[in-house]
């Protein structure tokens, strides 16, 4: 892997846990204040959660360097220590970015405000509207107000989290979407393909939920099925239990995948692949194959993961070298930032995974999917499509960082193509 890339990694770990740090230095302190405030000689209470932030925080930069493999942790610990921690971090995630918002509205007013007092006339007038009962009773009310809105908060967050954490993860979804593709021969009127992504086997997604995912893939009897990358999640060791629950995946036409970033987090992205070809599950890296059955065809390719448009042309270029037949081309690719590129290269399909589906998604209106991962694509879930270039971006069924899904359930899509001129009901 190149030297820039592994400092790109290690930069990104660092910016993220600097920003959850700060959001917990952030909410230990407003915290440390309302205790002052309304339990003054409670000191014990004080030592207790300035104790709980330490352990919480102290076990993030233990989780964060040293990365537990998944077979070092039981389910005896999962239960008892791992799942209150990212309990734990996730609420206050939830808190903290509130908090933060509430204090960027307040800036500009408390702004204005502080350049008032410094009008000598004002801040005497405000010294005497302080003192009188109204503003006291007004201020009382404002202060109930906020703390109840806190507890409210912690309450949603918390449950929220517990609810995302339990149930949300691990309820998937079955969609199905139909393709028209130019120049599909009749006889591959519809062909099934069942597209699967963002695994990250990890502690948080072990063998025997692999296992449970396989058998439903298995159970759809569709004639292919892709993998659009990301099999581990940072570790090398990983791809083990990954590889020894997706080796009974079965199709007639085979399985095939790509390597996604989290692929190449890990130290050694070449054992990956070792490992995942091995499984049954054929890697196309930058590379093709021609698909036939009933005497029709069409080509599916598959690239390496990609970090940037340029990248992304010589890749392609790569992949469709001697691609000269005239049927359809499927490519899978795991970013989905790319259909410009691929829709002036000719691909007919691009299918991808990489955004989770946003993973934690505050709401959805139509296209628009209002989700940290809309930050970095405009392309997040479901059917997009430039000129005759169609896509389709999986929702995953693994979870990074957090693991937690909110109104974003684990996805298998079950893909059926059609010649363009059969109309798609």
């Amino acid at each position: 892997m190149p030297f820039s890339h592994e400092v790109g990694i290690v930069v990104f770990r660092i910016v993220i846990s600097t920003l959850l740090l700060s959001i917990q230095l952030l909410l230990y302190l407003r915290a440390k204040k309302w205790l002052s405030q309304t339990l003054p000689d409670k000191h014990w209470v004080h030592r207790m959660v300035a104790g709980l932030f330490m352990v919480m925080n102290l076990a993030f930069l233990y989780v964060a360097i040293v990365r537990p493999r998944p077979n070092e942790l039981s389910p005896l610990f999962m239960y008892l220590a791992a799942y209150p921690f990212f309990l734990w971090h996730a609420t206050t995630l939830f808190i903290g970015i509130v908090v933060v918002l509430g204090l960027l509205i307040r800036l500009p007013f408390a702004l204005t405000s502080w350049m008032l007092k410094m009008i000598r006339p004002v801040q005497e007038h405000l010294h005497r509207l302080k003192a009188t009962t109204r503003f006291q009773e007004f201020d009382n009310g404002r202060r109930t107000f906020l703390r109840r809105s806190m507890y409210g908060l912690t309450a949603v967050s918390l449950g929220g989290s517990a609810y995302g954490m339990f149930v949300g993860k691990k309820e998937h979804e079955i969609t199905e979407a139909i393709f028209p593709l130019r120049n599909l021969y009749p006889s591959l009127h519809g062909f099934t393909i069942a597209l699967i992504s963002d695994i990250h086997s990890s502690f948080n997604m072990m063998k025997e939920d692999m296992e449970e995912y396989v058998q439903i893939v298995n159970a759809l009897g569709c004639d292919m099925i892709l993998v659009t990358g990301d099999f581990v999640n940072s570790t090398t060791e990983e791809v083990y239990p990954f590889a020894e629950a997706f080796s009974n995946l079965k199709a007639p036409f085979g399985i095939y995948g790509v390597m996604g970033n989290h692929d190449f987090f890990a130290p050694e992205p070449e054992v990956v692949a070792r490992e995942v070809d091995a499984c049954g599950v054929r890697l196309l890296r930058n590379d093709k194959t021609l698909i036939t059955k009933n005497g029709g065809s069409f080509y599916l390719l598959g690239v390496d993961d990609v970090g940037n448009p340029r990248r992304a042309e010589e890749k392609f270029s790569v992949a469709l070298s001697n691609a000269t037949l005239e049927v359809p081309k499927v490519l899978m690719v795991h970013r989905p930032y790319f259909l410009q590129q691929a829709a002036e290269k000719g691909f007919d399909l691009v299918l991808s995974g990489h955004t989770h589906g946003g993973q934690i998604v505050l709401a959805n209106f139509g296209k628009i999917v209002i989700a940290p991962a809309s930050l970095a694509s405009r392309y997040v879930w479901g059917k997009y499509s430039i000129g005759n270039t169609q896509m389709y971006v999986n929702r995953g069924i693994g979870t990074v960082g957090l693991p937690i899904r909110l109104n974003c359930p684990p996805e298998i899509t079950r893909i059926t193509l059609v010649p363009q001129s059969i109309p798609v009901p």
